[in-house]
């Protein structure tokens, strides 16, 4: 930790004796002393091999966790969550993610037949739970369906206008296909979605340039996930849905403007910044004059900008007008003060110092500038106005990288100014890498990778990624690094817009793009409310060193006396754990931190010390912290060539090349479950389906809400719509002349309607079997013709009973990451006959410098990359960051 300094290089020097509360600036290192020692925060990365991906692709990912206002590799957490949202923002699944020292690695296997959209991801601690969840790892990954290419569409709004609470879009529409022809005189149906309603609906009839010019207007609200959905008829009776975001009328805009330090004063030039940002986080491109004055401004690509103004009176009007829609709107500014203080602060890279000046027309004496990165104060300073102006400078050398807070407080403690300030890193990991070999068509090729610092080797933990650079781009501006998640990212509330942008160089116009950012944006781990009363944020969620089990158990029969208290012992799997604990009166019992891979038979025997054995055990399984979450739509349709030209080549590799140990383990599991899947024959009076889906299979199927949720993504050639209480399933069978038409549905073995099963909870679903081949269906008669979806409940809805205060369960241990595949060109084989265009060459997530500050490896080139991005991310033990990206020919 760096050292406090309470002393002055100031440009104007005040002594101590004349400050009114003395005890303040030891109350405020108080306070962080003991957030260090006992609420260190934790914050999480993921390192993904890549961000754009095809459906059915594997999707890889390093992790890291940092604990503390030193962001090392967290020592506290063992138990990380990731979660997986699809395009509309349902969960799909969760990895339960085993880390080591702050590292682990997982992967998901994304549904071959599901849907495209910009699919989502969060990481997070239960520890980090304490702190909000505005504080999590998010990130997205967008997901190309790569058989949907004969409808590539272009919306284009031209103008928005409002007028009677509705609001008018005029609008164009373009549709191609992957050739690049127009769908010439083709029909595409236009639906208009926001906060999961549909609002408006259309038929559209392209022209012989494949475009079509209308207008639409829907209610002026600020709907969440507001977007177009357009289908088009492939074949005549197959539907292609893509999904686009819409944007926002600037009425229901938030624009505020943000004078430096939290106030303008009237007479004193002051610098405002504005932020401009859409009911879904995404930025506004504005143009603005001040009403008056001649001061013009524009924000940037992120919806920020800045001015200057000098101001001379109380009011003051912006107007403001979207170039792109032509929308304008007047807003206020907030009013100056009369008499105050305003801050302003220079951060000039080439000084050794930061400048902070305080100017006012007001006495102000026992003022305090403390200055605090992540809770370590690096400088505190007492001071007060002289002749309207106190000026501190602040050496460089105290501050630590990332944001940096700069608050002036009273004599009590109140906050009168603050500004945020960005400090880059000076002590990046110096990575290099070397390549060896010739990049021909399955050649061997070999990587060096060194890592030091300062000329020294240096150890460290790393990932790597190899990807093919004509199928994949370099997109850390878009979606970001380690160094922007940990320095930037994961201590602002909200969505930072192209976070890696930032981190690209030190050029004039990226530090003012940072600049911009802290100026428009607060720092809130904390308030000074909470310092001044010692307010540690409340521990609600413990640190996880492996997997809880609780549960509760009861009176069996409910006397008058109850529950005493007992013993309670829990047998993991076949002896992996053995574990006592005690339970009082309440029933409730908890066994921490059981460490085991994959879902496992759990024993639970209990002994009441009053009713002995005559009690019931139950299991309390955990409810997903997010079920589902805003859906996030892009606003111009992907199309990555060299993706999509591999995907069916990338796809059959994949499946002729499954990992042979997760076979086994299906079969293993089939065996186990002989019994009950007798028991469930018996009930299947038409016999299984084509496909049999099992939720207690799909992980995370605990966060879905409707039995079709089971359905979507995981059932070749079929296709699920649900929008509100409407459902349409579309079944495409081999050989089938009545696809798009309507299937039976039965509810054990009972014809339903589909708004019927909408109704069933998934929890309580043991089973559903789709018929999709005609001669299988047959026996359903003429109602089976287009399909058939059969849903099967669980006997007992669902609950898992317990005999003599014995329960016998299953339960959800850690997830078995997968190794990446890598073929081996050095013999001939059935694997290696396939023609290889991955677009993930080499992936590793756990690469370990070890003393000797190098390490090599080895992998085969594919049939056709010829180009190569490398891309290399980690941190040492002191939390020093290391980034390296490249591309090799």
């Amino acid at each position: 930790m760096r050292k406090i300094i309470i002393g002055a290089i100031i440009l104007f020097s005040f002594g101590l004796s004349g400050f009114a509360q003395e005890g303040l600036p030891s109350q405020i290192q108080s306070f962080f002393d003991t957030y260090q020692k006992e609420s260190p925060p934790e914050k999480a990365h993921l390192h993904f091999d890549k961000h754009t991906y095809t459906l059915g692709e594997d999707v890889w990912f390093s992790a890291y966790l940092v604990a503390g206002s030193s962001q090392i590799l967290s020592p506290l957490s063992a138990t990380l969550y990731v979660d997986l949202f699809d395009g509309d923002g349902l969960l799909l699944e969760q990895r339960i993610v085993q880390l080591e020292n702050g590292r682990g690695k997982g992967d998901f296997s994304l549904p071959r037949f599901g849907k495209a959209g910009t699919y989502q991801v969060k990481a997070y601690t239960a520890w980090m739970r304490n702190f909000g969840e505005e504080f999590f790892f998010n990130t997205s990954l967008q997901v190309i369906d790569g058989d949907a290419g004969s409808f590539l569409p272009n919306l284009e709004i031209k103008q928005i206008t409002t007028a009677g609470g509705k609001v008018s879009y005029q609008s164009e529409l373009t549709a191609i296909n992957d050739k690049g022809n127009p769908l010439s005189s083709e029909s595409v149906e236009l639906l208009i979605f926001g906060s999961g309603e549909q609002l408006y609906k259309q038929d559209l009839l392209l022209n012989a340039d494949g475009q079509a010019s209308f207008s639409f207007s829907i209610p002026e609200e600020p709907y969440e996930s507001l977007h177009a959905e357009l289908i088009f008829m492939e074949n005549e009776n197959y539907p292609v849905s893509k999904k686009l975001g819409l944007p926002y009328s600037l009425s229901l805009a938030d624009i505020q403007f943000l004078p430096e330090g939290g106030n303008w004063l009237i007479g004193k030039k002051s610098t405002m910044a504005f932020r401009a940002v859409a009911p879904n986080g995404e930025p506004y491109q504005l143009q603005g004059e001040i009403l008056g004055e001649e001061v013009a401004f524009e924000s940037n690509f992120a919806g920020l900008g800045k001015f200057e103004l000098t101001p001379t009176k109380k009011e003051y009007q912006a107007v403001l007008t979207d170039p792109k829609t032509q929308e304008s709107r007047t807003i206020p500014l907030p009013e100056p003060l009369e008499n105050g203080m305003v801050l302003q602060v220079v951060n000039n890279p080439e000084a050794s110092y930061v400048t902070a000046f305080v100017q006012g027309n007001i006495p102000a004496e026992g003022l305090l500038l403390v200055s605090q990165t992540r809770g370590i104060v690096n400088y505190m300073i007492q001071g007060g106005l002289n002749n309207g102006v106190w000026g501190v400078r602040i050496p460089k050398e105290n501050l630590i990288a990332g944001i940096n807070q700069i608050s002036i407080l009273d004599a009590t403690g109140k906050p009168l100014l603050e500004r945020l300030i960005f400090i880059h890193p000076e002590d990046y990991l110096d990575l290099s890498l070397s390549m060896k070999g010739s990049m021909q068509p399955r050649e061997k090729l070999s990587l060096e990778l060194q890592n030091s610092l300062n000329g020294q080797v240096q150890p460290g933990t790393f990932s790597i990624a190899v990807l093919d650079a004509d199928q994949v781009e370099d997109e850390r501006d878009i979606y970001g690094t380690i160094a922007s998640q940990l320095l930037l990212s994961s201590d602002l509330p909200g969505k930072i817009y192209l976070p890696g942008y930032y981190f690209k160089d030190n050029s004039p116009e990226t530090l003012a793009a940072m600049d911009l950012v802290m100026l428009t944006h607060g720092w809130r781990r904390f308030t000074w409310e909470e310092v001044l009363e010692q307010e540690i944020p409340k521990v609600d969620y413990f640190i996880e060193r492996g997997i809880n089990i609780e549960g509760q158990i009861t009176d069996q029969e409910d006397t008058r006396k109850g529950l005493a208290g007992g013993k309670i012992t829990a047998l993991v799997g076949e002896g992996i754990e053995i574990v006592t604990s005690e339970y009082g009166p309440n029933g409730r019992f908890i066994f921490r931190d059981l460490v085991y891979q994959d879902s496992a038979k759990v024993t639970i025997t209990a002994e009441d010390n009053r009713l002995k054995t005559f009690i019931d055990v139950e299991v309390i399984r955990p409810e997903p912290v997010f079920s589902k979450i805003t859906g996030e739509y892009v606003k111009e349709i992907q199309w990555p060539e060299g993706l999509a030209e591999s995907f069916q080549a990338r796809n059959m590799m994949k499946q002729m090349n499954e990992d042979p140990d997760l076979v086994d383990l299906e079969e293993v599991t089939v065996e186990g479950q002989t019994i009950e899947r007798e028991e469930e024959e018996v009930r299947k009076i038409y016999g299984s389906g084509d496909v049999t889906i099992t939720p207690d299979k799909i992980p995370s199927s605990v966060g879905f809400t409707n039995v079709f949720q089971l359905i979507q993504g995981r059932v070749s050639g079929v296709q699920v719509f649900v929008s509100g209480l409407d459902v349409a399933v579309t079944i495409r069978g081999v050989g089938s002349v009545n696809s798009g038409t309507t299937p039976l549905f039965l509810l054990d073995n009972i014809p339903v309607d589909a708004a019927t099963l909408l109704q069933i909870s998934p929890r309580d679903v043991a089973s559903v079997d789709v018929f999709k081949d005609p001669a299988r269906a047959a026996i359903f008669g003429a109602q089976g013709a287009n399909g058939v979806i059969a849903v099967y409940t669980k006997q007992g809805a669902g609950f898992t009973p317990s005999v003599g205060g014995t329960l016998v369960t299953t339960y959800g241990g850690y997830s078995i990451a997968r190794e990446f595949y890598q073929p081996d060109y050095s013999e001939k084989s059935m694997e290696t006959a396939l023609t290889d265009q991955r677009a993930t060459i080499y992936w590793n997530p756990l690469v370990n410098v070890g003393e000797s500050g190098k390490i090599s490896m080895e992998y085969y080139n594919t049939d056709q990359a010829k180009r190569q991005l490398i891309i290399v991310e980690g941190m040492d033990e002191s939390g020093r960051i290391g980034l390296f990206s490249k591309i090799f020919e």
